[in-house]
């Protein structure tokens, strides 16, 4: 046989060389794996999966589905604020949270109570990641107080930034005078205690407004 179709080992030092070269490179900075690979002594270097192949985002973020679908009897506007939050259903769970934001509104709602414990939850330590998440936010006017008002999300991307992301945009309008009809509804699967989505609509009242959305959150990590 001729020696040269025999593939050459590497000797350990190779190995003990090629892996403080990868140190020295992930110090330096350096985080695109083949540009790591090129200093490693393997011969078949391409049996190593790139990056970019092998981590994926299982939340997709917000799906944006056009404009709310708020009827012209739910828009009507009144002298004062207001927030309703409806019944739980035979399960426990949080049902839905209705709500017209006024300026006065804003930041007066309050901290999630750490003693409720929304169906599904466990802990807000890794590698749960839970959160009492508001269905109308605290910044909005929303209570932490109510179980009716706190479901379980993940707290990243979830809660946020996904939604506050729509929260910000709510007050940001309420802070400039505006007046905003919103509501936020949880989406179970069967009897699972934790939604699997969260949708989120609000209009702005006013004809300037450019408040105007409908949203689908999936309640993934």
């Amino acid at each position: 046989m001729s020696t040269k179709n025999k593939r050459k080992k590497s000797s350990p030092i190779q190995y003990i060389i090629g892996l403080v070269v990868c140190i020295i490179l992930v110090v330096a900075g350096v985080k695109s794996p083949d540009a790591l690979l090129d200093f490693l002594p393997f011969d078949n270097k391409e049996s190593s999966p790139k990056t970019s192949d092998t981590i994926k985002k299982d939340n997709p973020g917000p799906i944006e589905h056009g404009k709310s679908r708020f009827t012209a009897n739910e828009l009507r506007d009144s002298s004062k604020g207001w927030v309703e939050y409806g019944r739980l259903d035979k399960l426990g769970r949080p049902t839905t949270a209705n709500a017209l934001i006024k300026p006065n509104m804003i930041n007066t709602g309050t901290s999630a109570n750490q003693s409720i414990r929304p169906p599904g939850f466990i802990s807000g330590l890794e590698p749960h990641n839970h959160s009492r998440g508001h269905l109308i936010g605290r910044q909005l006017g929303g209570t932490g107080d109510k179980l009716e008002n706190l479901v379980t999300l993940y707290q990243n991307p979830v809660n946020t930034p996904f939604m506050t992301k729509y929260e910000n945009l709510v007050r940001k309008a309420a802070d400039e005078g505006e007046t905003i009809r919103y509501r936020v509804e949880p989406v179970y699967n069967g009897n699972e205690d934790m939604p699997i989505a969260v949708d989120i609509e609000g209009k702005g009242l006013s004809k300037q407004s450019t408040i105007d959305f409908y949203v689908t959150i999936e309640n993934k990590q």
